[in-house]
């Protein structure tokens, strides 16, 4: 972060002590790179960050239904009724 924002001191300071053009372009690519990297990191972080958040939601999901309520609904509803029941 701190190379992003002082890209362009560190590039004046080194065309000042070096006094060369090809260095000038270096590091304008050099600051551009930087600029990229630290967008992919943010990116990343901020992606990171989305997963955690939704497999915590995922796991405070508490379980409502069960795969067996409708059988039981089903034996409780017959024995209400006194009807026998086929099992």
């Amino acid at each position: 972060m701190l190379k992003k924002r002082y890209a362009n001191l560190i590039f004046k300071s080194q065309q000042q002590i070096l006094g060369e053009a090809s260095d000038g372009e270096k590091m304008k690519k050099k600051a551009k790179l930087c600029e990229k990297q630290l967008e992919e990191d943010k990116s990343n972080s901020q992606l990171k960050r989305d997963r955690k958040e939704a497999r915590i939601a995922i796991e405070s999901i508490k379980r409502t239904v069960h795969f067996d309520d409708g059988l039981h609904a089903e034996r409780d509803f017959l024995a209400i009724i006194g009807a026998t029941s086929c099992w």
